[in-house]
């Protein structure tokens, strides 16, 4: 008999912690698809230190705002500014309650094309910025 409430109580418990984490992953997609809009805008908007100061911690903590600079800056001098992005791919994936999604877009810029790739870990219904990386010929080329 008490075995039977330990294998209920465990079944519920793994369908609440599904249902938790599955509630991230059900929004990550639309939430990555805003955060890039937001990180498109301000880097429009030259406003770089506020893309850098929202991101998520471990993403300040491996990458120094010196580092940040020096890239957006080489990409707003070669590429110009974003004007348009479409989605190629993501991926969602929850581990440990932690809901991350990546996001690779391809975008064009003023002055030529790339291909970004952002990482996300959802905190509520907000994805915030955990990864950017960007290949594009043009912004070698330049």
């Amino acid at each position: 008999m008490k075995q039977n409430y330990f294998n209920i109580t465990l079944v519920l418990l793994i369908i609440v912690f599904l249902v938790l984490g599955c509630g991230d992953a059900k929004n990550a997609k639309v939430a990555g698809e805003i955060a890039i809009a937001d990180f498109h805008q301000h880097f429009n908007n030259g406003q770089i230190g506020e893309i850098y100061n929202t991101s998520h911690s471990n993403f300040r903590t491996t990458t120094p705002v010196e580092d940040f600079n020096k890239l957006m800056s080489a990409v707003s001098r070669k590429l110009g500014k974003v004007k348009s992005t479409a989605n190629q791919d993501w991926n969602i994936k929850v581990f440990n309650l932690i809901t991350s999604v990546v996001m690779v877009q391809n975008t064009e810029f003023e002055q030529g094309k790339g291909t970004e790739t952002f990482t996300f870990e959802m905190d509520g219904e907000k994805a915030v910025l955990l990864g950017y990386y960007i290949n594009s010929s043009d912004l070698i080329a330049k």
